[in-house]
């Protein structure tokens, strides 16, 4: 029988689970940096799970930067600050009790700072194949078959940057996003409907001219930090996303 159509079940395992407790303990401070996490046995008993589920679990809290993992000598929290990467902003995102709202103003400015700069240097050293592909993204708003139209246009701009670090921090910022759709719908609105028009900026892009490439990014992507600003202004901030999202 055909299954086009269907969207697969999403389906959590018990490390997953397991996982996710222990995240959001440290993120909300009921652990903090330098506490010790009860031994395997005891979070096994607590969780009701076994012992292989909290291993695995806690070997992901240590390679994400939550944890150190000291063999016979226990769990000891990390300064998720000091130890993890970008992708923290993504588990900030999944975890409603620890997201300050201000996280996602500093995703957008992150956004903003790449979006910048990857612009001006995709108008700087692109090649002519990325540069139509930038063209091309910047047709693809007017397609409305095609809704992710500015999460394509961004990542095409990134790409023709040549910027490989650049790439990954838009990697982590979309995981957040995808974590906090509720939100981010309302914070990306004008982008993703081109209230300013993307296609100045391709055009800038494929004609190399890097400072206007760069001002036009920087006029699309103040758009998120606008609404960010009016929303908090209005109280429209809570800590699970923007009111009314």
């Amino acid at each position: 029988m055909s299954q086009r159509g269907f969207t697969p079940v999403a389906r959590r395992s018990v490390s997953d689970e397991v996982f996710a407790e222990l995240r959001d303990a440290v993120l909300t401070g009921r652990f903090a940096p330098g506490d010790s996490l009860p031994p395997e046995r005891e979070l096994a008993a607590s969780f009701a799970v076994n012992r292989h589920a909290v291993r695995e679990a806690l070997q992901r809290l240590q390679a994400a930067g939550f944890v150190r993992v000291v063999h016979g000598g226990g769990t000891r929290v990390l300064d998720v600050r000091s130890s993890a990467g970008l992708d923290l902003l993504a588990h900030l995102a999944r975890s409603a009790d620890a997201l300050d709202p201000a996280v996602l103003r500093d995703g957008l400015e992150m956004r903003r700072c790449i979006g910048v700069d990857a612009a001006r240097l995709a108008a700087e050293r692109a090649t002519p194949e990325a540069r139509e592909r930038v063209v091309a993204a910047a047709g693809a708003y007017d397609d409305t078959t095609h809704p992710d139209a500015d999460r394509a246009f961004w990542l095409e701009v990134v790409e023709a940057s040549g910027n490989l670090a650049f790439r990954l921090a838009l990697n982590s910022l979309l995981h957040a996003i995808d974590a906090r759709p509720e939100a981010m719908e309302a914070l990306l609105a004008a982008d993703r409907a081109d209230l300013l028009p993307h296609g100045p900026l391709a055009a800038a892009v494929a004609t190399g001219e890097a400072e206007e490439a760069a001002r036009l990014a920087d006029a699309i992507l103040c758009q998120a930090l606008d609404v960010w600003a009016s929303l908090e202004a209005g109280a429209g901030l809570t800590g699970t996303g923007a009111k009314g999202a």
